[in-house]
């Protein structure tokens, strides 16, 4: 049975693509072929060797253009060949020209239920606008900041009281949980003709 590629970019921690290394370890529909980051020495690349899965780093260079450096992040996709590229806590913008090659075969986690609250502080903005409920976004990747088509959300109710951390920490681990589910309904709904190639 031919099995989905993923390819994870993350920039920090990866707790969520930890969760999802997890849940391919199991799955008979997907598999990592690497992770990616832009940052030296982000955790996730530790995690990602501690699973033993090819685990890069691409830097960008103080004089060196968003294309030039999405260029060298996309000449090692072809290589691994992913069908669907996962954004885990990626902290880049793709560019156009990058989100055109691998169009609607990119997908990202978002900490709020969008339209609202987009771009870098999610969980921030919402619990200081005190909303009742809150959640994590799973989105197609476009050109714009948290623009791209919904595929699903889960929502959380805020609890009164609580502090910042905690709600970020409910948050997170909702993430956490979630990520892999809808990786797999979308792999399932999607892409099951492939797997029995």
């Amino acid at each position: 049975m031919k099995k989905i590629k993923l390819a994870i970019l993350a920039s920090g921690s990866g707790s969520n693509a930890e969760a999802i290394m997890n849940w391919a370890k199991n799955s008979q529909q997907a598999e990592v072929v690497c992770v990616i980051s832009d940052k030296k020495k982000a955790r996730v690349l530790e995690r990602a060797t501690f699973n033993n899965i090819p685990a890069l780093n691409v830097t960008k260079k103080k004089e060196e253009s968003r294309e030039d450096f999405d260029k060298k992040i996309i000449k090692l996709l072809i290589d691994y060949n992913p069908d669907l590229i996962i954004l885990a806590g990626y902290m880049k913008i793709l560019t156009e020209h990058f989100v055109k090659r691998f169009e609607k075969r990119i997908i990202n986690i978002h900490p709020s239920l969008l339209p609202d609250f987009p771009g870098l502080d999610g969980y921030g903005e919402a619990f200081r606008a005190q909303v009742k409920t809150s959640g994590c976004t799973v989105h197609y990747v476009d050109s714009g900041v948290d623009t791209g088509e919904i595929i699903a959300q889960q929502s959380f109710d805020l609890i009164p009281g609580e502090s910042f951390e905690d709600f970020k920490a409910r948050g997170l681990n909702l993430e956490n949980h979630f990520y892999p589910i809808v990786i797999e309904k979308l792999i399932r709904d999607f892409y099951g003709p492939c797997l029995s190639l």
